[in-house]
């Protein structure tokens, strides 16, 4: 038998280290949850939110101290089943009416079959036909409507709009004028561009989801930032957010009780609770000033952003940040992990600002600095000579962005902007 010593150097963080780094990746509600745990196993904990000049104690949650200026909710439903009651209606075709509101989607459309309903509520088609037709005459004109061309007759007949040409194009040729093959459609119904175009326009001017005029009754999320930023003599500066960073206090009663207990045992717990406050003081302390540090850096990098605007985002890493502030990349990471920064522009969740870049020599563009610029190029164009997506990766070109038609397409599309065929407007 052989025994062997080997000798390894490992590295390793204390319970201590290693509390501090997971309070720093704790994001704002796993942070409050975390605190107000440790205050009911610590009886010398007491945990405070500061809001301006005042100060609260003993809060359960960061929710007690937001008062929201949202007021009460008001859905579709609830905006189509208020008009109902002002229509001349039995209670048994007002009950259906109400029912088929019921069946209405996020756009506002009739999601159901007329037989599938009938069939479920015991009686004919036509029956549902004419609580349908009570329901779309409500506002916003438009819902009940069954598909897109039902959607857009509704509203032009309820607006007195509605001419022979519009109910032709609408129910015949809707495709191809979403196509901008207005040439076409003016030679197969033997009219003039003129008139295609003009009808065209009113159709533009339509909703196609009518629902969307409301609150489509989708539970609102407030965040509370943990960063915000504010402009002070001209420059902008970055400070955590009070109610994102919760204090911790020592209670005084406890702290007499302290210096005054002549038993040990008692003595010797309530100094264990007072190191496990102190030290939860200082990593607390700790990650607000690397919080701040971390968006200060994100300040100075992306200051075009902050200047500018969302379009002039520029690539940034982990590492970049890193190198700036003489942290470790890993610490950066934990400080960036479901954060959220505030600013005029609204409220990001600090990941946004590390967009990546383009491949190829573009290293200074992002794909929204990139979109920015097709959308100016495309809002500048001679509408009669629109630009293909070559000729606009041309003219990126020489502005120092290397990218692809295939990329310029796809850039595009994502903008729901149409190709050059579908933007090309002709002379009358």
């Amino acid at each position: 038998m052989r025994l062997v010593m080997d000798t390894k150097q490992k590295m390793g963080l204390s319970p201590g280290l290693r509390q501090s780094v997971e309070v720093l990746q704790m994001d704002s509600q796993e942070l409050d949850q975390y605190v107000h745990r440790l205050s009911e196993e610590n009886p010398l904990i007491e945990v405070e939110y500061t809001w301006g000049a005042s100060s609260v104690k003993g809060c359960k949650s960061t929710q007690h101290l937001l008062q929201y200026a949202a007021g009460p909710r008001h859905t579709l439903q609830d905006h189509l089943l208020s008009q109902l009651t002002l229509l001349s209606l039995t209670k048994s075709e007002q009950a259906l009416a109400a029912y088929l509101i019921g069946c209405l989607d996020d756009n506002g459309y009739f999601a159901e079959q007329v037989e599938g309903v009938a069939a479920g509520l015991g009686v004919g088609c036509q029956v549902i036909e004419a609580g349908l037709r009570h329901v779309q005459s409500l506002e916003p004109y438009g819902v009940g409507a069954r598909n897109l061309q039902e959607c857009l007759l509704l509203q032009l007949e309820h607006s007195g709009r509605m001419t022979p040409l519009l109910r032709l194009l609408i129910e015949h040729h809707l495709e191809q004028l979403g196509g901008n093959q207005l040439v076409r459609v003016a030679k197969e119904l033997k009219t003039s561009l003129k008139n295609i175009q003009e009808s065209y326009s009113v159709i533009k001017s339509l909703n196609p989801r009518p629902a969307y005029t409301l609150d489509n009754g989708q539970s609102t999320v407030y965040i509370v930032p943990d960063v915000y930023v504010m402009q002070k003599n001209g420059s902008h500066e970055a400070a955590v957010h009070p109610l994102s960073c919760p204090q911790i206090i020592l209670a005084e009663s406890y702290q007499d009780i302290l210096r005054l207990s002549g038993d040990e045992e008692t003595h010797r717990y309530l100094q264990e609770k007072n190191e496990q406050a102190c030290w939860i003081m200082k990593c607390l302390e700790e990650r607000k000033k690397t919080l701040c540090r971390v968006a200060g850096a994100i300040l100075k990098l992306q200051r075009p952003f902050f200047e500018r605007g969302q379009d002039y985002l520029v690539p940034l890493t982990l590492g970049r940040i890193a190198e700036e502030l003489e942290l470790h990349e890993s610490t950066v990471s934990r400080a960036v992990r479901g954060k959220y920064m505030q600013c005029i522009w609204g409220t990001f969740e600090l990941k946004y600002f590390f967009p990546s870049g383009i491949s190829g020599e573009a290293s200074d563009w992002t794909p929204d600095a990139l979109k920015r610029v097709i959308r100016d190029l495309i809002e500048g164009e001679d509408k009669q000579a629109a630009y293909s997506d070559r000729r606009i990766a041309e003219l990126l070109l020489e502005q120092g962005a290397v990218i692809s038609r295939r990329t310029v397409a796809k850039y595009r599309e994502s903008m729901r902007i149409a190709s050059a065929p579908g933007r090309r407007e002709y002379p009358i």
